[in-house]
């Protein structure tokens, strides 16, 4: 067991030493990113596609080693009612080379309300990495395989602090159902941001809260509620220089606390965990970032495969190690082949500090998210 007193030095020297984001940049995956107040009584067609290729070369006890290669393709008709409020509906497909078969065939709507500094969604959301998660609160491959959210969003982007606050419903629940209702609500927010000359300090706050339950169903089980906060500090220093644009600093603290309640049984168990990052990013579309994470009894349902204390291979199911010590080395290197299509190469080494052994995934991903206004307008006569 850790001593208490090597932990506060730990934590200290990760204050010291960090220089990076808790995660790489992923912006050049972000859907529904901007929304046009211009237009009023306007039909529009959005296009949203992901190409990707992600391998990893992992043969430990902790994560599996295997290819991702595929598509996604989403495309939509949308209608802006109004120059704050629109409507938008199509269908989302997701086909894996050397699979037949669609992996995911589902139809999409959002209803999407912005004014000044204030988004909503109802519907399918600004999902996935839009959340602007760290790994170990969201595993990046669920870009690739579990993208879609549905629930309901707001988000609020102001000069000293912004929010993103969401509720993604995973699985609705009916009388005399053998299954257990599933929702998800999340935050990822700045509580503080201060800009000065060349310097830029944040103070992040992210959570996720996973609940198993309902009063509905058959089972004769109990309800399981998961919480995983985060929160740290942030600084950047933008150089402006031709070769580095930004150098930043980025430090987290994770807590999680699973609550398991049955009649008059209450179970309650704890993990935590430690990030800290070294990097910088060109002008050139390079970014560069070192990642440390120690981890005790850490996991989560959907975090990072590497950062957590079970294993999720199929050779060593149900294997834990309590602590997790990892040194993480990431390189991307993103290409604009067009407007509003991006190319991002992506390579992740990392050695585990413990097990004493180095393994490594890569990948590239073409992103597209384009939108066109049928320039005729659309009136609608009332009813006499």
């Amino acid at each position: 067991m850790m001593s208490t007193k090597f932990t506060i030095v730990k934590v200290f020297c990760f204050f010291i030493i960090s220089n990076g984001f808790a995660q790489l940049d992923n912006s050049s995956l972000f859907y529904n990113n901007n929304m046009d107040t211009t237009h009023e009584q306007e039909l529009f067609i959005k296009i949203q596609n992901l190409n990707y290729m992600k391998n990893n070369e992992y043969s430990g006890p902790m994560a599996d080693g295997y290819t991702m290669f595929g598509y996604q393709f989403n495309p939509q008709l949308g209608f802006q009612i109004s120059h704050h409020l629109s409507i938008e509906g199509g269908i989302f497909l997701t086909k894996d080379f050397g699979n037949p078969n669609f992996v995911e065939v589902s139809p999409t709507y959002s209803l999407r309300y912005q004014k000044n500094d204030f988004k909503m969604v109802f519907g399918n959301l600004n999902n996935s990495v839009n959340h602007q998660l760290i790994e170990p609160l969201y595993n990046f491959e669920r870009v690739m395989t579990n993208r879609l959210e549905n629930g309901v969003q707001f988000m609020l982007k102001k000069k000293h602090y912004d929010f993103d606050i969401w509720i993604d419903w995973l699985n609705m629940i009916y009388k005399r159902t053998n299954q257990k209702e599933k929702f998800e609500v999340g935050m990822s927010a700045h509580a503080f941001k201060f800009k000065k000359n060349n310097w830029e300090f944040l103070l992040p706050l992210q959570a996720t809260v996973m609940h198993r339950g309902g009063q509905l169903d058959t089972l004769k089980e109990g309800s399981n509620t998961y919480l995983i906060g985060s929160a740290g500090l942030i600084l950047k220093y933008h150089t402006h220089s031709k070769l580095v644009e930004t150098i930043y600093l980025d430090a987290r603290y994770i807590r999680r606390a699973h609550s398991y309640y049955y009649d008059s049984i209450v179970r309650k168990d704890h993990g935590d965990g430690l990030l800290a990052n070294i990097g910088l990013k060109s002008n050139r579309g390079t970014e560069v970032m070192l990642s440390y994470w120690w981890g005790n009894n850490f996991y989560n349902e959907f975090g990072g495969f590497l950062y957590s204390s079970y294993s999720s291979t199929v050779a060593y199911p149900g294997y834990f190690e309590r602590y997790r010590d990892l040194l993480i080395f990431r390189l991307t290197q993103k290409f604009q082949l067009a407007k509003n299509i991006t190319l991002t190469l992506r390579a992740e080494p990392y050695y585990d500090i413990r097990f004493k052994y180095f393994e490594y995934s890569y990948g590239f991903y073409i992103s597209l998210d384009e939108m066109a206004w049928l320039k005729k307008k659309v009136t609608f006569k009332a009813n006499d």
